[in-house]
């Protein structure tokens, strides 16, 4: 028989190891925008939330980088991706009401984080069934050029005959900043109780009875820990599969990592400012852009110089390349054969712009190697895991493989997550879609394609 001493002895042990002050409730792992979001969803739910993320609170890698995200809303009937962006702008809304009365004050703004400016879409007479579609009782107020001579009366723009130009007109349309829409989201995840560790990567993740332990290091010191969670988030992008490989091992091989280039990208000056007042403002309302071909040629402005000059962010979303080490592929500088992709194309849209300026006079600024996270579909993941027993797991959600696209859904992601954290739901027609979309079911469709 087991001595009552004995029992007590081994209840405190017990409560030393696992009791409440050493037990979070949720735990979210990663601190880019999907993190985030999901920290401030959560928290605003009334949860206490701890954030853990591997960078210092100045971002210098990952797909949160930068001061420029496309923000659009026009899409399809019915279009999932659409709807994802209305719902984040509305959470946004919420976000800075939510700052603004906290410190009762009117520091923040919608424009802090918008910067609202048409959207160009540029699509080849080939997809008109495509253009067709979405065009087809489309509630977003738009112009469309489906002509050379349409495009030069309504936007002062000369293409081929091959081309149609589509624009979006729409506030909160155009772009975002995700650095200062994190740097808000971790405020207001502090002002409600949560906490945000910076520096700190998350090396394992594995279950212990009804527990998730996360070992950690600190990525200044070195020095190692261990905490335990009641619940997760997983939210660590392309490291998804890493962290997540003893307790979901299937995410490695359906969500995988792929660099990409963006380059930055400025008009020669003596050239800008020979630019008439209305050829400068053609050129910012033309801005961002997207082409529709075979890569998806895409740019914007990420930013303005000191001299009032705008930077041009570029990319090409199917210009796709392995990696090798995925901790160092954000330090892998652009090829020349990269540079000069990403000015031909910005010089072949400047000259359907009809600004004066030959390729010559397109200045490099800098190069930075993105990475994509991608599914089969390019369609990503907010998805309570299936376990080791093949059962849902309803402690966990894993929100991944955004391929590109999840910038300007970020908070409604984010609010999905928290949803499926919490057992809520929205019947709304168009949640029930999204949340099908990227949740279990599609999941465990998937994990039974990829065995077989």
């Amino acid at each position: 028989m087991i001595r009552i001493p004995t029992l007590i002895t081994l209840f405190l042990l017990l409560v030393s190891c696992s009791g409440a002050k050493n037990v979070h409730n949720v735990v979210i792992i990663g601190g880019g925008l999907m993190g985030s979001s999901a920290g401030w969803e959560l928290s605003k739910s009334g949860e206490k939330v701890l954030l853990i993320e591997q960078q210092d609170k100045t971002y210098t890698f990952g797909s949160s980088l930068g001061e420029a995200r496309i923000s659009r809303s026009l899409g399809e009937q019915g279009d999932i991706f659409s709807f994802l962006q209305q719902v984040s702008v509305a959470q946004t809304v919420e976000l800075i009401d939510y700052l603004n009365e906290t410190e009762n004050a009117q520091n923040h703004s919608m424009d802090d984080i918008y910067r609202t400016s048409p959207v160009t879409y540029i699509r080849h007479k080939s997809q008109q069934d495509d253009v067709n579609r979405l065009l087809a009782e489309q509630s977003d107020p738009y112009e469309y050029a489906p002509d050379s001579s349409t495009a030069k009366a309504l936007f002062g723009m000369q293409i081929p005959d091959s081309l149609m130009i589509i624009r979006e007109y729409k506030k909160y349309t155009g772009t975002l900043n995700p650095n200062l829409l994190i740097s808000k989201l971790h405020k207001a995840m502090n002002y409600a109780g949560s906490e945000v560790w910076y520096n700190e990567k998350v090396i394992s993740l594995t279950r212990k009875n009804a527990l998730y332990e996360i070992q950690i290091e600190n990525t200044q010191t070195g020095q190692s820990k261990t905490i335990l969670s009641r619940k997760i988030v997983m939210a660590a992008g392309p490291y998804n599969g890493q962290v997540t490989k003893s307790i979901a091992p299937y995410f490695n091989e359906l969500i995988t990592p792929k660099r990409l280039f963006l380059s930055f990208l400025k008009i020669n000056p003596r050239v800008y400012n020979s630019f008439s007042s209305e050829q400068q403002q053609r050129l910012q309302e033309s801005y961002p852009v997207a082409e529709y071909s075979s890569e998806i040629y895409y740019s914007m402005v990420e930013n303005y110089d000191t001299n009032g000059h705008p930077i041009l962010k570029v990319g090409g979303h199917f210009l796709r390349t392995e990696i090798d080490d995925l901790d160092s592929v954000w330090a892998k500088a652009l090829t020349q054969d990269e540079i000069e992709w990403s000015k031909t194309n910005t010089i072949r849209y400047l000259n359907m712009l009809d600004l004066p300026v030959d390729i010559e006079e397109l200045e490099f600024v800098q190069g930075y190697s993105c990475v994509y996270s991608l599914t089969d579909s390019e369609v990503p993941y907010v998805t309570h895991i299936v376990n080791e027993n093949n059962e849902i797991d309803k402690n966990i959600v894993l929100v991944g493989g955004m391929s590109g696209i999840g910038a300007k859904g970020s908070l409604a992601y984010g609010l999905i997550a928290s949803n499926l954290l919490l057992n809520k739901d929205d019947p709304s027609i168009m949640y029930q879609k999204t949340k099908a979309a990227l949740g279990v079911e599609r999941l465990e469709k998937d994990i039974n394609a990829f065995n077989h």
